[in-house]
């Protein structure tokens, strides 16, 4: 199967944003999070940023010329010692399991070269379990695993690592 990153064009924020409520339904099953009143469960919260403010990537993933996901990297980090972050990355589930996910971001780490985080909410075992796998793939197991807590007080499981 081939698998293909683009950035995204202005066209691509609708789809975007469409694909989030499946990421954040995604999520839900592991966070325990509500379906809203009227049926929804939302999106990504600043979604409108990566298209707008210079130093954030909105990427959109094709596998075998089918829409497949899309991608959040923050490149300019309030931290000092952190060059570039995935701060939103979703698979749609019909392709995970295949290497989708990993070829993708091994192709960012080589894209973006420099110091990362990757986090992902602790309860959500599936994804930290996918980026331990892919960043120990990529590092040959040197990166470094630490515990924090998210802006929205749910503990985050935290990857750091150089590309």
């Amino acid at each position: 199967m081939e698998v293909t990153l683009h950035e995204a064009t202005a066209g691509d924020l609708v789809i975007a944003r469409n694909l989030s409520s499946y990421y954040v339904y995604d999520m839900a099953e592991y966070m325990g999070w509500p379906c809203k009143p009227d049926g929804r469960f939302g999106g990504c919260d600043d979604l409108e940023s990566y298209w707008a403010e210079p130093g954030k990537h909105a990427f959109m993933l094709r596998a075998s010329d089918e829409l497949a996901g899309f991608v959040l990297i923050l490149g300019r980090n309030a931290e000092p010692d952190v060059d570039f972050s995935v701060t939103d990355f979703f698979v749609l589930r019909k392709f995970r399991g295949q290497g989708v996910g990993q070829r993708i971001a091994h192709e960012l780490f080589n894209r973006f070269r420099g110091r990362w985080k990757v986090e992902q909410f602790s309860q959500n075992k599936p994804a930290v379990a996918f980026w331990e796998k892919t960043i120990d793939r990529y590092t040959g197991g040197k990166f470094e695993r630490s515990n924090a807590a998210s802006r929205w007080e749910e503990p985050l499981n935290v990857l750091r690592f150089s590309s």
